[in-house]
């Protein structure tokens, strides 16, 4: 149980450094209200932490992103994940997602987004599931099946990603199984990726 639901950060005296809340307890305080699903206070948090966080920190602006994400405001997600990654280019998991947000939305910047992940060695998974994702878009259903398989074979821990990309693939041997599919049945493979998946994917 949660004794403390109900406690505020802006209750606290700020003239007071002992009772203010550090910057990872305020991380740490959103990733619970996130899973409470009180989006609102976790956006709350963060933005507490962001404006604490000296130097910047890109997670917590990833964070943010994957919030708005939940709520669907996806402009303010992207704005907020493109933050992050301008932050740290290197962000992998955060470029991954940026751009898988920006594809599912038809934003042309995906490409151009995923190409960041080129600086991952040869056979990594992010690259291979990018790979994958993009010929999918593209409807080759032979690479896209086979770039996934690929990236699932690899040694990566993020048990929820594997898990949907496990599902795309599902999806996509489905097609593959019925070429006659009418254009609804095809785009039910391209829908949109359960919204958890990024907060996920941030705590592997």
């Amino acid at each position: 149980m949660y004794v403390q639901r109900a406690y505020r950060v802006n209750t606290l005296k700020q003239d007071d450094p002992s009772t203010m809340l550090t910057v990872d307890e305020l991380t740490h305080l959103a990733l619970e209200a996130s899973e409470r699903e009180r989006y609102d206070l976790s956006i709350t948090y963060l933005k507490q932490a962001m404006a604490l966080a000296s130097p910047p920190r890109s997670e917590i602006l990833f964070l943010l992103g994957a919030q708005y994400a939940q709520i669907k405001m996806f402009d303010d997600a992207c704005t907020w994940m493109q933050r992050a990654v301008d932050l740290n280019p290197l962000f992998d998991i955060a470029v991954f997602q940026l751009g898988l947000l920006q594809l599912m939305r038809g934003d042309v910047a995906a490409a151009t987004t995923w190409q960041k992940l080129d600086v991952l060695p040869n056979g990594h998974a992010l690259k291979l599931f990018r790979d994958g994702l993009l010929a999918l878009n593209q409807t080759d259903l032979d690479d896209a099946a086979e770039k996934l398989r690929a990236g699932l074979a690899c040694d990566y821990s993020n048990a929820p990603l594997l898990a949907e990309m496990r599902r795309v693939l599902g999806n996509v041997e489905q097609m593959q199984q019925a070429p006659q599919s009418s254009a609804g049945e095809r785009q039910s493979v391209g829908e949109p990726m359960d919204d958890h998946i990024f907060l996920s994917a941030y705590k592997e």
